[in-house]
């Protein structure tokens, strides 16, 4: 399953499915949310460098990894669910909650949904933070599922030059979770960001950091303003960074994360 020495994999059955888990470490606990198409051992390299201080679980989105892949369930609620039932579950209290991408999504909405649940809120680039797609839902979810079927007859080799500004072992493992992708999750395409999540910032009540991709002055101003509705809340935009933070300055990006952590 490619994980480092030291993680346990295991499942829970949370909101009716099997979700596939991965934990390593002690101290307060850390869970984890990767990004669409991606998987929970995607997040390895920076889960491995936290599970040092912290008791760290990353986890198989419903549709990715090892996960059950149901034919419904791919809303931001049915999401949320999935998140919430895995950490009580796990017997997790009071847990920071990170999340990239779709997962930022889904970690940052829990938090507006259950204020009780995370004592901190971690956000690498989250999906939808000031649009809603322009596309129609429809075509969304029609170009998803014609891009998971250009995928199907790639090898694990093919599939890693796709991601050719990463190391080769990160782009090894996010070719293996490309081949661990159902058809189905599709449906977040059309469903799963019913809102920009700048409108949910206000239910936010728990420490907050904002980890932002480099941007042009306009889209700066914009997210920065979009925080303002954090209570509890800070925006950082790491310089020469993509979607992928922590992997385009990895250096940047986590002494940000640490301070924040540090501080919380």
């Amino acid at each position: 399953m490619n994980i480092p020495e030291k993680w346990t994999n295991d499942t829970v059955h949370a909101n009716g499915i099997e979700l596939q888990y991965y934990r390593n470490g002690d101290g307060p606990p850390l869970v984890m949310a990767h990004g669409f198409y991606d998987n929970g051992r995607c997040l390895l390299p920076l889960a491995d460098d936290l599970a040092a201080d912290y008791d760290v679980v990353t986890y198989d989105a419903r549709g990715h990894g090892r996960s059950d892949a149901p034919e419904t369930g791919y809303d931001v609620e049915s999401r949320v669910a999935d998140l919430v039932e895995l950490v009580d579950e796990l017997g997790i209290d009071d847990p920071i909650l990170f999340g990239h991408s779709m997962g930022g999504a889904t970690v940052a909405w829990a938090a507006a949904m259950h204020p009780d649940l995370p004592r901190a809120l971690l956000l690498e680039d989250p999906e939808g933070l000031l649009d809603t797609p322009e596309v129609e839902p429809d075509e969304r979810a029609r170009m998803v599922r014609n891009n998971l079927a250009g995928g199907t007859d790639r090898s694990v080799e093919e599939l890693a030059t796709d991601y050719d500004e990463f190391a080769p072992d990160v782009a090894r493992r996010h070719a293996v979770a490309d081949t661990e992708l159902s058809p189905n999750i599709a449906e977040i395409a059309r469903s799963g960001y019913p809102t920009p999540l700048k409108e949910v910032f206000d239910d936010i009540a728990c420490p907050t950091l904002v980890l932002r991709s480099d941007a042009d002055t306009a889209r700066r101003v914009r997210d920065l303003k979009a925080a303002d509705a954090l209570a509890n809340g800070r925006l950082v935009h790491v310089p020469d960074t993509g979607h992928y933070l922590f992997h385009d300055e990895y250096d940047a990006a986590h002494a940000e994360l640490r301070a924040f952590l540090r501080r919380t």
